[in-house]
């Protein structure tokens, strides 16, 4: 699979945001038969057209106007009829994070978060001006950039960042609150970081330094199921990355991932998927080369 990489000097200046339009890249992403993802978290403004997006597995479909966002390393394929009126904001996450001093401060937005809504927000006509106008000023400051430019994209990006999260809470009638709970995105940072060594809800609870109830009710009241559920699901997204990502065998994924033995990580991947790892990878790379 591919990965692409943030041209961090493409200005010359180091910068870790960028803004253009898709069709500037149509040939090294939307039209790419390749299973491909990238290291940096991708926001697209798709204002005529519609198609759909094959994310993880599933196909995802949209119609126009409306916003998809995309976090780092989610392979991903496009199927397109054609090259649509689309803007491309892209950044690093240290770029925002580095300037706020919070590290988990994009694990607040509900669109780059494990939860089980779509990534994709459905503009209304009076939005879409508005959002328009803020991504035209990141990409006319990327273009002509002064000394103090850092900070106001920065800004513009933050603004940005807020008032989509507020659209999507809306949209999808979740809390809308941006400061969740710290234990549970410092839990969602822990998943990210130990998923393939620690797998009980005992460990995680334990760095955090709270008990397992605790740790059960704060999921319960962040993603409606218990932590052990959580667990088995971040579990199973690194598997399925693992899968799709690379040539490593069964076995060395399993192995790789604290199983003790390859039959007991396909009896964990078929009872939450129904198929087995083997046919997942299979049927993926069918869809992929289509």
């Amino acid at each position: 699979m591919l990965n692409f990489h943030f041209h961090k000097y493409k200005y010359g200046k180091e910068l870790l945001v960028d803004c253009f339009k898709l069709s500037e890249i149509a040939g090294r992403s939307i039209s790419m038969k390749e299973l491909h993802a990238t290291t940096f978290y991708e926001i697209f403004f798709f204002l005529e057209g519609n198609g759909s997006i094959i994310f993880e597995g599933s196909q995802l479909d949209f119609e126009s106007p409306a916003v998809l966002f995309l976090p780092p390393a989610r392979p991903r394929r496009w199927n397109m009829p054609g090259i649509p009126d689309c803007s491309l904001i892209i950044f690093e996450g240290e770029f925002m994070e580095s300037f706020l001093k919070d590290h988990l401060f994009l694990h607040r937005l509900y669109y780059f978060g494990n939860f089980d809504c779509a990534p994709v927000l459905p503009l209304q006509s009076k939005d879409v001006s508005y959002f328009r106008d803020l991504s035209d000023r990141i990409k006319d400051e990327i273009r002509n950039q002064s000394s103090d430019s850092q900070h106001l994209l920065r800004a513009y990006l933050y603004q940005l960042l807020i008032l989509l999260n507020r659209n999507y809470a809306d949209y999808y009638q979740l809390k809308g609150n941006l400061y969740q709970n710290t234990n549970i995105l410092k839990f969602k940072d822990l998943l990210r970081k130990h998923i393939r060594e620690k797998q009980t809800v005992k460990e995680y609870a334990e760095l955090l330094g709270i008990n397992r109830n605790r740790l059960n009710q704060l999921c319960h009241e962040s993603f409606g199921k218990d932590a052990n559920m959580v667990i088995r699901n971040e579990l199973l997204q690194s598997c399925k990355n693992e899968l799709l990502t690379g040539n490593k065998t069964i076995a060395e994924i399993s192995y790789e991932h604290n199983f003790s033995a390859p039959s007991n990580f396909v009896r964990f991947f078929k009872s939450l998927t129904k198929i087995s790892p083997a046919v997942y990878r299979t049927e993926y790379m069918q869809i992929d080369n289509d």
